[in-house]
């Protein structure tokens, strides 16, 4: 078999949270030129772009996609997600080393989350097909990809208080998470693949993965090869409940909840019926209701 070139792409600033992971004992096989020569040895050939703050990840690979490489990631769930949606539908497979806090997408991929197994699936170049997200709001052209999950209500919220603590501190975002609390439950009009049911659930998730966030186990039977969304409705839960649910299954750890209902769809609509709520992709927020997400089946190659 005649490998394509790769287009090694490492963000330095990942797995630097309390907690994360260790993918090898030593750390200086995790730097970038290390990676390099580690992939060099399975007899590929690669070039090394270690990402600053200012790059584009997407834009990049884009570029490898031109010049007829495939693209490895070695970063965390962020970088995966910008670098996978320039390669949906395209012949360049995404390769992934696990270097961040939770690895939503190569836990949810099957992927090895210790390093030479991580190295030897990339080495090895079997490729398989994996689902992903579109979402949009009136124009089904003027969308974006996503590939963990999409959710709107309390669900949008806690992501976007992440973006506001981030930006503006975690008093701010408390502020924000207390206000969404105290809110009145306002009915949502929900259509799976055309069948519309009216709930007053505070929060709807559409999930591709079986993980999302912080490693949110919503749905852990969800599959990314089936070729259809796992929908997570929380029925007759109070928004602390909710939260309570949220932070029970953080960090992959699944829970029997028999309030939260889970349904399969290929195309979920979302709308508030008295008020806009606002709305999520892969944790970043995505503007307000009415949204739409669509199931875009086996339309990114990943080296499994």
């Amino acid at each position: 078999m005649i490998r394509r070139p790769i287009l090694l792409l490492v963000n330095p600033a990942a797995g630097r949270k309390p907690g994360s992971p260790r993918l090898a004992d030593d750390p200086a096989r995790l730097e970038p030129d290390a990676l390099v020569r580690a992939l060099r040895d399975r007899g590929l050939e690669v070039e090394l772009h270690t990402l600053r703050e200012a790059d584009d990840p997407g834009a990049l690979a884009r570029r490898a996609v031109e010049e007829g490489r495939d693209v490895v990631v070695g970063g965390g769930d962020g970088t995966v997600a910008t670098v996978a949606a320039a390669l949906v539908g395209e012949d360049a497979a995404l390769g992934v080393i696990p270097l961040g806090t939770f690895n939503n997408q190569a836990t949810s991929y099957g992927l090895p989350l210790a390093l030479d197994p991580a190295l030897d699936v990339i080495g090895r170049g079997v490729v398989g097909l994996v689902d992903a997200g579109w979402t949009y709001h009136e124009d089904r052209a003027e969308g974006r990809f996503f590939f963990e999950a999409g959710g709107v209500g309390l669900d949008a919220l806690g992501f976007l208080a992440v973006e506001v603590a981030e930006r503006r501190g975690w008093w701010r975002a408390a502020g924000l998470v207390w206000r969404g609390l105290r809110r009145r439950k306002t009915p949502i009009e929900v259509t799976l693949d055309g069948e519309v049911r009216r709930t007053r659930t505070p929060a709807v998730t559409v999930c591709n993965c079986p993980y999302l966030g912080l490693g949110f186990a919503l749905a852990p039977e969800s599959d990314p090869t089936d070729g259809i969304f796992s929908v997570v409705l929380f029925s007759g839960m109070t928004r602390v409940e909710v939260v309570r649910h949220f932070l029970s299954v953080a960090r992959h750890r699944p829970r029997r909840e028999p309030r939260v209902t889970l349904r399969q769809a290929k195309s979920v609509t979302v709308r508030g019926l008295r008020q806009a709520l606002p709305a999520h992709a892969d944790g970043e927020a995505n503007g307000l209701t009415p949204v739409t997400f669509e199931v875009r089946p086996g339309a990114l190659r990943v080296f499994r």
